[in-house]
């Protein structure tokens, strides 16, 4: 059986992936920055969680974090960061003559000041090879292009999302997982139109995903648009519609009549369907 160890999750970019790294001695909470070696030099990164990771699911010998940052360390990051504007309108001018179709988004600089490293979007894939020579050249360090997506760009500059709060991937989501368009009609939303469910990014919004779970669970004991029932109230009838918020189906019987019969429970949102049972029983009596 393969040993677990304790890492600390960190984050050097809020556009970026986190990375595993031996706490050691240190004794960081959640929010701390901390200084570690990469692959590549020293960098000030911020720890967003912990853990324990089997040993044969790291990608490469964990690194310890080698210290935490003094003030001295945070006064020189901030100086560093006063010519951001100017160094980012520098490098899209570069960008601009190369006639490269990527819009730059943020740059950031490493803590040994060997290296800077800016986001861009863009529809396509670039070759942007020759782009970084002149730019390594301009800023006379080695400068590295990474690309991000729309929903990068949207935790980075954060924003209110229509629910009346902060956007949750600038506040506490860490995985910006895919949102598939399978779950809009799994949870009946088709009718909302494709502005009412995009996020800030201009994708379908996150939290679509936070609920499909109970939605497929109630879905599951519910029958499907289009099948045949049979009732003792009302006879036999054809599936027309079902709100699977309200567990109640629709049917239209061999009178053509349209009529509304509850799978059960008249609770909202219950939690008896996620439960496997509670409330949304499979009782024929309850059923139809």
């Amino acid at each position: 059986m393969s040993n677990s160890v304790t890492v600390a999750e960190i984050q050097f970019h809020p556009w970026d992936r986190s990375y595993f790294f031996d706490p050691a001695e240190f004794e960081v909470k959640l929010g701390d920055r901390v200084i570690v070696e990469t692959t590549i030099g020293q960098e000030i990164g911020k720890v967003i969680g912990f853990g324990k990771v089997a040993e044969h699911e790291l990608e490469a010998p964990l690194q310890p974090i080698l210290r935490l940052p003094t003030e001295a360390d945070f006064t020189i990051m901030e100086e560093r960061s006063v010519n951001k504007s100017k160094d980012l309108q520098q490098a899209r001018d570069i960008v601009h003559n190369h006639h490269l179709a990527m819009k730059l988004i943020d740059v950031v600089y490493s803590y040994d000041d060997r290296r800077m490293t800016f986001a861009f979007t863009s529809q396509n894939r670039i070759d942007f090879r020759n782009a970084v020579k002149d730019l390594n050249v301009a800023f006379g360090r080695s400068v590295r292009l990474q690309q991000i997506g729309s929903r990068d760009v949207a935790a980075e500059m954060g924003g209110i999302g229509p629910c009346g709060r902060e956007t949750c991937c600038s506040t506490w989501k860490k995985d910006l997982d895919s949102v598939s368009a399978d779950l809009v009609p799994m949870q009946q939303l088709e009718y909302r139109g494709t502005d009412r469910l995009s996020g800030l990014c201009g994708r379908l919004k996150c939290c679509l995903a936070y609920e499909s779970e109970g939605y497929r669970m109630c879905g599951a004991k519910m029958p499907e648009v289009g099948t045949f029932v049979k009732t003792k109230t009302y006879g036999a009838g054809e599936v027309i519609s079902r709100n699977i918020l309200t567990h109640v189906i629709t049917i239209k019987n061999e009178q053509n009549q349209r009529i509304e019969i509850p799978m059960g429970c008249d609770r909202v949102g219950c939690s008896g369907c996620s439960a496997g049972g509670g409330c949304c029983s499979d009782d024929d009596d309850k059923t139809l």
